[in-house]
Formats: C-alpha cells, structure tokens, sequence
C-alpha cells in the first residue's frame, strides 16, 4: 500500500526523482532489518552529546514471571548499548490494531519482568549464543565501544562493560523502544508523557518509514518522544566511567572508610576479583565452570536511594540452587540487621553501629568463596595452572 509521501532524489544526471513511501508487507520484514542492521534505530538522534550504538543480544528474548518459571513472553529485540543500557524494543505495523494502547502496555510488563527476573548474566548467555561464542561477542563489544586495546586491556574493558550491564539492571536503567512504520497519534502522546515522567527508564518511539522505487529501497528513521528537555536524559542516566577506590571511600562516612579498604584488600588477598560500577564495587570468584559470579557488592551513601552505605549479599546465576547458596544465604540472614531485599539479595547498612554485622558478613562470604574456591581447584586437578 502507498501513501501520498514520498522523497526526492536528485539523479548522477541533473534530473530529480520521486521515491514513494511503502508499507512493510509484514512485520517479520521489519523485524529482521532492525536485527541486521541495529543503526536504523536512530541510535544518532537520541543522545545530547555521543550517538547512541547498539548491540545485538537475542531477537525473539525469552521472559519469565517469576523465579524459575519458564518464559512467559518475547520481547522482539534485547540490545545493549555502549554504556551497557539495556534496550527492549517491540515492532509493529501501523496497520496492526494492537498498536494503539495494547502494544505500550505490552511493553511496560516486559520491562516490569526483566528488571526482577533477568539477571545480567542471562543477557550475557543469550549474547553469546547470539553471536556465536564469547570469542565473537567480546570482538563485538570492543567494536561496540570503540577501544582500542592490548589482550589484558581487553578483558578488563569487557568485564567492566558487564559491570555496568549489571548496576544497570539492578538500578532498573532500562531503554523501551517502540518501533513502527507510523506511530499513532494516542501513542506518540503516552510515549511523551511515559518519558518525561519516568526518571531511570526512556521510553521513545522510531518511526522506520520506506520508500520504494523499483530496485531502490531508502528507509528513514524519527524519534517520537524527545523534547528538549528530555533530550539529554539517556545521556545523564547512562553510567560513564567506573569509580576508582580512592572516590568510593572518599564517598563514604569517616568511621566505614577502614571498614571498606580493609574490605578490598581482603578480597584481593583471598584470590577474589574486585570490579568497579560508577558508584561502588562488585566481588567476585571464580566458579568450577570458569565463570565469575558476584558474592557481595558495597555501595556508598546515595547509591541505590539509599542514606547510608551498604553491603550487599548475591546470590548471582550459577551459584543459585547450590550448597555454596544455601550455606551464604543461611549464614547472611543469621546476623542481626541483615534483610532480604530482593530474592537474590541480603542488605545491611553499613554504618559506625553496624560495623561488628559488617565483619560478620564478610566471615561468611570469605568462608562460601573459600569453598568455591576449594570446589574449583578440585576440578582443575593439581597440576592446573
């Protein structure tokens, strides 16, 4: 079907064309441009200072409604973004009648679902198979941020990328796209509000217009939903570096700031690799299968809406289920103050009062890493390197 729009092209000759607009014969078609080439989102339009660029995590991406269940819905396209924002994007035609209303709220309890159930370790799985191995998707990563870097360099650039994958989704930092050849008028409108409103979430709309002409094909993206003073949301809500040490225990009251550096220096003596967010840091050990998983975070005052700074027990995705789970969980939720905050997760406020429950929660992460540590050397046998 046609519509009275079209571009004008001026010809090698002097001469000045008309390419007319086009509706896509199916949503599949749009679909599988937008997995092919992620840079007809407009990624240009939306940040204030840098273009936003995207990378492919799964097309057709799996959501549970609760822990363990299987998933419930797909969302289109998961992509992350160079500052490691997770982008959630559902396509449809304007002539599709779900797009009205039900496709916003469709997307709404996606998001809703992936902040709770998705843990940033399943995004980095479903990456992998999507690009065929972490050997591809760590190339990818590295051309997704532009670095240029050694071997060394580039695993610690790479893991902190998934740190920042991580704060992001533990913050709920999420980035709803809905994409269509025409949005409606009703839609464009609750887009707008949704994003103004919404401090940690941006909510935009991309118009992917087509125009046709025998063999030519142009497509013209729009962003629905930015206002000026919108505009530089996404880049004041993206994290932009990782704090160093030095400013997370500058950030933190005068009597926790031993507390945290002895906390550190502990982590790196005992074998555990110390990453680094934009506001506190993770700490992690390396599992009999290679992989590394977070055993405890510490936040300054401020992070997480939070007064106080926090320790924070994890149960992250392959320790889950296991006796190192049940042994950290058991020994977290023993010491007076701590508080299951989220099914994963043990909070204690880090404070002058709480510093004895402080030291109790490190004896007990120290003796879970201690065991996983054990457990790996075993199957690694004596003489691994």
């Amino acid at each position: 079907m046609t519509q009275d729009d079209k571009i004008f092209l001026f010809t090698g000759s002097g001469g000045l064309t008309t390419v007319s607009r086009h509706h896509y014969e199916n949503e599949a078609i749009l679909q599988a441009l937008i997995e092919q080439y992620p840079d007809l989102l407009a990624g240009d339009q939306m940040g204030a200072d840098e273009p936003v660029r995207f990378l492919l995590v799964k097309r057709e991406a799996g959501i549970p409604d609760a822990d363990g269940a299987c998933n419930r819905w797909s969302v289109d396209h998961l992509l992350l973004d160079q500052q490691g924002v997770p982008t959630l994007v559902e396509v449809k035609r304007s002539s599709d009648t779900r797009i009205r209303r039900e496709v916003v709220g469709q997307l709404l309890e996606y998001a809703a679902n992936v902040e709770v159930y998705w843990p940033s370790d399943r995004i980095r799985g479903l990456a992998v198979e999507q690009h065929g191995g972490s050997e591809a998707l760590d190339q990818a990563i590295i051309e997704l941020l532009g670095a240029d870097t050694g071997i060394q360099d580039a695993t610690d650039t790479i893991e902190s990328f998934w740190s920042l994958v991580d704060e992001n989704m533990r913050n709920g930092r999420l980035r709803l796209l809905f994409v269509a050849d025409e949005l409606p008028r009703e839609v464009r409108r609750i887009i707008e509000f949704l994003n103004g409103k919404l401090n940690d979430v941006e909510v935009l709309g991309v118009e992917l217009r087509q125009y046709v002409k025998g063999d030519l094909r142009a497509m013209v993206p729009r962003i629905i939903g930015q206002t000026e003073v919108t505009r530089t949301k996404g880049a004041k809500s993206a994290p932009q570096r990782p704090t160093t040490k030095a400013e997370m225990i500058a950030a933190c009251p005068v009597e926790v700031r031993d507390y945290v550096e002895d906390l550190i220096s502990q982590a790196q003596e005992r074998g555990l690799v110390v990453f680094w967010g934009t506001k506190g840091f993770s700490m992690r050990v390396r599992m009999p299968n290679g992989k590394l998983q977070t055993l405890l975070y510490c936040y300054p005052p401020g992070a997480n809406e939070s007064p106080t700074a926090q320790v924070l027990g994890y149960l992250d995705t392959n320790v889950r289920g296991t006796e190192a789970a049940e042994e950290l969980a058991a020994g977290l939720l023993n010491i007076a103050g701590v508080k299951r905050s989220w099914s994963y997760t043990f909070t204690l406020p880090l404070t002058e009062e709480t510093l004895d429950q402080a030291h109790q929660v490190l004896s007990v992460v120290w003796k879970v890493a201690e065991s996983i540590r054990e457990e790996t050397a075993s199957v690694d046998g004596p003489d691994a390197e």
